[in-house]
């Protein structure tokens, strides 16, 4: 019997221009700290996408 493919969504990527001083900087801390920028974004963001979500929720309610 054939697999079942899974379907799988695709993440996007965002871009953020920062100086090469700054970067260095934010890998020597994450270094430090045993992180990494892409996990210290997306808890940064996280509240933000939880409310984003309320607000998409909310406006497909009918009214």
């Amino acid at each position: 019997m054939p697999r079942k493919k899974l379907e799988r969504k695709k993440n996007e990527v965002i871009q953020v221009a920062i100086e090469p001083d700054e970067k260095a900087a934010f890998d020597a801390w994450c270094m430090a700290n045993s992180t990494t920028m892409s996990e210290v974004i997306r808890r940064e963001i996280a509240s933000y996408i939880v409310k984003g979500r309320k607000l998409l929720d909310d406006s497909k309610e009918p009214v």
